[in-house]
């Protein structure tokens, strides 16, 4: 079963640069080593993910890593069971060199590890999050995948070539890792924690599939992504097994305004086995992030799909991170909205096709390991029941290395 929610590429910020940094000019193979590696991202401020740095510093020997922990608390209203949850959640990244080639960028192994595991009775006795409380595309928690889940998304192989300017990236991949990855609303670790912020649900990308990746520098503002995946297995299943579903996504990518905003576009087509036949579905996606100053950045995402009834049909969502507190830099105040029209087969009617998430969260960098976030979630006509509504309350404890 194809997962909507998937977790986020630590370093998968990409091109977005503030406007303090706008008149520097990108350095040939920068771009494609913003996607794929750890490294530090001055210009980030407001995602301010400090395990990139550490991570950087073990580069010279050829192993960068990273390693996010939480603690997680949720509540909410109006749920049929679970009306709270408890959970640690893991996530871990490793980029090993196993061939060193300073003027082409190398071959590296990636690995990828995700996590979660309830942690009182009623969680760790539910593969049902809140149960009504939480939308079919809005999940609480983009990283939470059940009660006592450990997952590996990517193991894949990463070929740097022709002066750092291309890459390939083939093994069982993790899409997310690549594509869509919009810097202010693509870590449910330390910014917004709704599924539907973290990641496109129209594109509903794959992840622990056989598939490759092939990205291109087009020039200093510019890049080209294409990647292909199975849609066939899910955790713990050969990768190898039998079926026929598959995806192909592609990526162009620019940075605007003199470097303050990047636009993502992104075409995909999709091939879904059902019941001894195969349908199709083709779509577009589309984002943009708009930093005007160090303090501040803005994010808009939109995709529509042309069957309905295989996924989300269309999404919109925006919003806003904000350092607002002198002499707390490394604190920010996110706010995120969005709507989310899904199926609405003849098979399963529903009263309602859309639902409607807002959240408001905050980031509260405690030292250079820890920072709390808590944050409030409101999803209107959560799975599309047309009549009712959820408020869900939390707060992460996340630890970084």
């Amino acid at each position: 079963m194809m997962k909507y929610q998937n977790i986020l590429a630590i370093a998968a910020a990409g091109l977005m640069v503030s406007g303090a940094y706008a008149t520097e000019t990108a350095q040939r193979g920068e771009i494609l080593e913003g996607i794929n590696m750890f490294t530090p991202e001055p210009t980030d401020a407001n995602s301010n993910n400090l395990h990139k740095t550490h991570a950087h510093m073990n580069s010279k020997l050829g192993t960068q890593w990273a390693v996010d922990m939480a603690y997680g608390y949720w509540h909410t209203n109006g749920a049929a069971t679970n009306n709270h949850n408890n959970y640690t959640l893991l996530h871990a990244q490793l980029n090993q060199r196993i061939v060193e080639d300073d003027l082409n960028g190398g071959t590296w192994l990636r690995l990828e590890v995700s996590g979660s595991w309830g942690l009182d009775k009623r969680s760790a006795a539910s593969d049902k999050q809140f149960v009504d409380g939480v939308g079919e595309f809005t999940g609480m928690h983009a990283d939470i995948y059940g009660p006592h889940d450990l997952v590996i998304p990517e193991v894949a192989l990463m070929h740097y070539f022709n002066g750092k300017r291309a890459c390939i990236i083939a093994g069982m991949v993790n899409m997310t890792n690549y594509f869509d990855a919009v810097g202010p609303a693509n870590d449910s670790f330390h910014n917004f924690t709704n599924g539907g912020f973290v990641n496109s649900t129209v594109l509903a990308l794959p992840d622990a599939n056989l598939g490759a990746v092939a990205q291109f520098e087009i020039d200093d503002k510019s890049y080209a992504m294409l990647g292909v995946s199975r849609e066939t297995t899910g955790y713990g299943y050969n990768p190898f097994g039998d079926g026929s579903s598959y995806m192909v996504v592609g990526e162009y990518g620019r940075t605007i305004l003199d470097g303050a905003a990047t636009v993502r576009i992104n075409p995909f087509f999709r091939q879904v086995e059902e019941e001894d036949k195969n349908r199709k579905n083709a779509g577009i996606a589309a984002s943009i992030e708009y930093t005007p100053c160090d303090e501040l950045t803005f994010f808009a995402r939109s995709g529509f799909g042309a069957k309905q009834d295989l996924g989300s049909s269309f999404d919109f969502s925006c919003g806003a991170t904000f350092q607002g507190i002198p002499g707390r830099e490394d604190d920010f105040v996110g706010l995120a909205f969005g709507v989310f029209k899904g199926t609405n087969s003849v098979e399963e009617p529903t009263n309602n096709n859309r639902e409607y998430v807002i959240e408001a969260m905050y980031s509260l960098q405690v030292n250079d390991y820890m920072k709390l976030v808590p944050h409030i979630q409101y999803i209107k006509d959560p799975a599309y029941s047309g009549e009712s509504d959820a408020v869900i309350m939390g707060v992460q404890a996340v630890f970084s290395f």
